[in-house]
């Protein structure tokens, strides 16, 4: 560590951060670029469905949660599950206190190694000389040099680039979480995010029952997939389904949708409550679901099916604490407030798929091939979706011969196709 690297760019300043002597690199042509993107297992297959099929050789990782979401329990869960050597760089807490989370845990792996090192020019050198499988620093804002203040945005951006130079050129994946401020955002200068190859952000849902781990960008995959996990006494465990409450009496007003999360299908249940309104305006309250997009529902079912939704209030509500946007339950929210507003029970064995239009149409939205799978793989036996869909679908084949698919091609017929049972 003898040699000065440059300085910020235009300012004529030095950084002050000794890593080695300068290195002149040669332009190479594309052609003559050789070899496939290699690829290395978490050991957790959802989150390498996440990164678009695992660790690639040198790539930087920025792994941003608020407090309390678990992002030090997910690196602790990679470092049960991981094959290789894993150097993890701890500054926020001791390896004490890791070793005690980690045997809470259960995780007991003889090729994690921990330090408390966060001096950023050492911790660059040691990554050189022990060469590990994967780097993991907790958290990116607490990397320290001497001449900077610790989480400035100044050194953010050094610690930044310095660890990518040492990543990239070592081969060696490297994960650093972050911290994110009051509005959702990662702390730090904007750069930060621009400068890694993959930024994964750690969520919560409305009830704090389940973590939901998405990416928003990915130099080497698809941006939007997610993971689903729930905090459990033993660590966090994948949910590859959600559990439905289907054996509950049925009622008016519940049915059963799909929402899309990246490439992946989450089955839900959509419930909606209409009741008269006797005093004031009627109310449009949605929980988990888009309100406005509640009252553009209600607006097409007031025009079309001829409902007298101006005279009651309407609350719609995605059980389990979830959340979503997403125009494919547009179907399923039709179908439980004519469900609940004509006091009739919808069978439990129908699930919706569908967006509805202002017009009354029913479209087809994204990953259908997915929500169909998901909704066979749940167990229901007839699915109403738009018939532009079925078209598509019935060309490539049906699903499954115990799945019936009822189309329609506008929400007048959904009325007529499932009229239920008076409850």
């Amino acid at each position: 560590m003898s040699e000065l690297v440059g300085g910020v760019a235009g300012t004529g300043r030095s950084t002050g951060i000794r890593l080695g002597p300068e290195v002149r690199r040669a332009a190479i042509k594309l052609s003559d670029i050789t070899g496939d993107l290699d690829r290395t297992s978490t050991g957790i297959a959802d989150l390498d469905g996440v990164l678009g099929g695992g660790l690639v050789a040198g790539a930087l990782i920025l792994l941003g949660g608020e407090p309390g979401v678990g992002k030090s329990t997910l690196v602790l869960e990679v470092a049960r599950a991981f094959k290789g050597k894993l150097l993890y760089y701890s500054g926020e807490e001791s390896p004490r206190q890791i070793a005690i989370r980690a045997r809470r845990l259960g995780i007991s792996s003889a090729n994690v190694e921990i330090s408390q090192e966060t001096d950023l020019a050492h911790i660059c050198e040691e990554i050189k000389v022990l060469k590990p499988g994967l780097v993991v620093i907790d958290s990116i804002q607490t990397v320290q040099h001497p001449g900077f203040s610790p989480g400035s945005p100044t050194l953010l951006r050094e610690a930044a680039f310095h660890l990518m130079e040492t990543a990239k050129s070592l081969e060696v994946p490297l994960m650093v979480t972050g911290h994110i401020t009051k509005d959702g955002a990662i702390a730090g200068p904007r750069l930060l995010e621009h400068m890694v190859d993959t930024v994964l952000l750690f969520e919560s849902d409305r009830l704090k029952h389940f973590r939901i781990l998405r990416a928003v960008k990915n130099r080497f995959g698809p941006v939007g997939e997610v993971a689903l996990f729930e905090m459990r006494e033993g660590g966090l465990s994948s949910v590859h389904g959600l559990a439905l409450d289907r054996d509950e009496r049925p009622a008016p007003g519940r049915v059963y949708a799909t929402m899309q999360e990246g490439s992946r299908s989450i089955c839900a249940e959509v419930q909606a409550l209409v009741s008269r309104c006797y005093a004031g305006p009627p109310r449009r309250m949605a929980d988990g679901l888009d309100n406005r997009r509640l009252i553009l529902i209600g607006a097409v079912l007031e025009k079309f099916l001829k409902l007298r939704l101006s005279e009651c209030d309407v609350f719609a509500n995605l059980a389990g604490g979830l959340s979503s946007d997403d125009p494919g339950l547009d179907l399923g929210l039709c179908a439980a407030v004519l469900s609940s507003y004509n006091d009739r029970i919808m069978p439990g064995s129908f699930a919706f798929i569908g967006e509805v239009g202002l017009s009354g149409e029913v479209r087809t939205p994204a990953g259908m091939q997915a929500r169909i799978r998901e909704l066979t793989q749940m167990g229901f036996t007839s699915i109403v979706l738009p018939e532009s869909a079925a078209k598509e679908i019935g060309k490539v084949g049906q699903p499954e011969k115990r799945v019936s698919l009822k189309p329609i091609q506008n929400i007048v017929e959904l009325a007529a196709l499932i009229p239920g049972e008076v409850a």
